[in-house]
């Protein structure tokens, strides 16, 4: 009789639907109380990029008040590059005292961004800038130098001039 009366009223079962609804109340009336948003991604290009402090870009020579290149070919950068990316020839100046380059040549594709020749130029001659946007076309527009209006290392690359990052 028992057993036919089990049958006929699931207890077993109702007691689990009661346990299931009071868990399901407590973590519906809990979830996503947050005044943060739970949006995570970022709507690039609309919104603009915020990059870490710390991140590498391309290579960028820098110039002093006066539009003098800083850097003074003491090779630093050269010497140190475990990719071997950076070409340096020096030359004078009339009217400086130190070296100029007059040829400065970056082979993007090869490099690993570690930093190693800003970190060892000991007259902050270049920096990694904060573009991001490297892509190219063709290889040769990865080859950057002291020349010409694409591959300059004084400025942007043509994607990055219509970049919307947030620091350039």
């Amino acid at each position: 009789m028992r057993k036919f009366l089990k049958t006929l009223f699931p207890v077993d079962i109702f007691k689990g639907m009661k346990l299931t609804g009071t868990h399901f109340a407590k973590v519906f009336a809990t979830a996503n109380r947050r005044k943060v948003k739970m949006h995570v991604t970022e709507e690039y290009p609309e919104v603009p990029v915020k990059l870490a402090p710390r991140f590498r870009g391309r290579l960028t020579m820098l110039k002093d008040e006066q539009g003098e290149i800083k850097c003074v070919c003491c090779l630093a950068c050269e010497k140190i590059c475990p990719t071997q990316v950076i070409t340096i020839e020096s030359g004078k100046k009339e009217g400086r005292k130190t070296k100029i380059p007059t040829r400065y040549d970056f082979e993007m594709e090869r490099c690993i961004f570690c930093e190693f020749c800003v970190e060892s130029c000991g007259f902050d001659s270049i920096i990694l800038n904060h573009q991001f946007e490297l892509a190219a076309y063709n290889r040769e527009d990865f080859s950057i130098g002291m020349l010409g209006e694409s591959q300059n290392m004084f400025g942007l690359t043509p994607v990055g001039k219509f970049s919307y990052s947030d620091e350039d």
